[in-house]
């Protein structure tokens, strides 16, 4: 029996997609497909609603057809993971893939939002994020590959605050030696504090709500925010009124999906092009 064609390429051209559930909403198709028209690269790009008795027979019709690439978000990172033939030392790591590349007749799982969250920092606040110490605010996804990519790019100290200790312990253990759980009270002490967390976020409830109260932030922080819609919290502005340095999740959003476009067609992103075509898109 035949692998069912989920993703059904265009004409002539390499397909690949974002897949997860739900993902209807994706901005990945209009950052994607902005830079393949801007660099004239022949490939397309979808997003693909999938289950998870689905993941499989997706992978599966990677290996078999003109699929190129493929992103992977929630709730499947983990499930693919375990699914791909290889996987880079990060994706390892954590225990999720974000991207599936092709090497020969391999597929190989990495995890590019660390990397794509370091670069997102260094490009927005043209500083170096070593020997600075950091409070992550939650202990999912994002928040793992944040606090290692810290630990790896040399932070003086990474502390991990969330609702639950045994988590918040987990994810502060992939930064290493400079990493330890800890509690929001401690953000008055850090230099760069990072929401990632939902809360905040337009849709899911909580927008006019704080991830930290605001007494204890003050003037010269730096605060992060990985939330992107809206392009400014209620938490960014807060931050904003009291002198901190702020920053919303786009840049880190764009940065990831750029190391994905290059490992899938060995060509530097148009991170500018991508950039714009995404902003634009939030803002209608």
């Amino acid at each position: 029996m035949g692998v069912a064609k989920f993703l059904i390429p265009s004409a002539g051209r390499t397909a690949a997609a974002v897949i997860g559930d739900p993902v209807l909403h994706s901005l990945s198709p209009t950052i994607y497909n902005a830079a393949f028209e801007h660099d004239q690269v022949n490939w397309s790009y979808s997003a693909v609603s999938i289950t998870a008795e689905q993941v499989s027979d997706v992978l599966e019709e990677m290996r078999q057809s003109e699929i190129g690439g493929l992103s992977v978000t929630m709730p499947h990172k983990e499930a693919v993971a375990n699914l791909v033939d290889e996987t880079t030392a990060h994706a390892k790591r954590l225990g999720a893939v974000n991207c599936v590349s092709k090497n020969g007749g391999a597929l190989v799982g990495h995890n590019t939002d660390g990397e794509g969250f370091i670069k997102a920092v260094v490009a927005e606040t043209k500083e170096e994020t070593e020997g600075k110490s950091y409070l992550v605010i939650g202990a999912g996804g994002a928040a793992k590959a944040v606090a290692l990519a810290l630990g790896e790019a040399g932070a003086a100290e990474v502390i991990v605050s969330s609702r639950n200790d045994s988590k918040s312990r987990k994810a502060a253990s992939l930064a290493g030696q400079v990493g330890r759980s800890g509690s929001l009270s401690e953000a008055e002490e850090v230099d760069v504090i990072i929401n990632a967390t939902p809360i905040g976020m337009r849709g899911a409830g909580n927008e006019n709500q704080l991830p930290l109260p605001v007494e204890v932030m003050h003037k010269g922080q730096i605060v992060v925010d990985l939330i992107y819609h809206p392009l400014e919290t209620e938490f960014l502005k807060n931050a904003s009124r009291i002198g901190a340095r702020t920053m919303n999740g786009i840049g880190m959003l764009i940065h990831q999906a750029a190391l994905q476009y290059t490992l899938w067609t060995n060509k530097e992103a148009p991170v500018h092009i991508m950039q714009e075509a995404v902003i634009q898109q939030i803002s209608k």
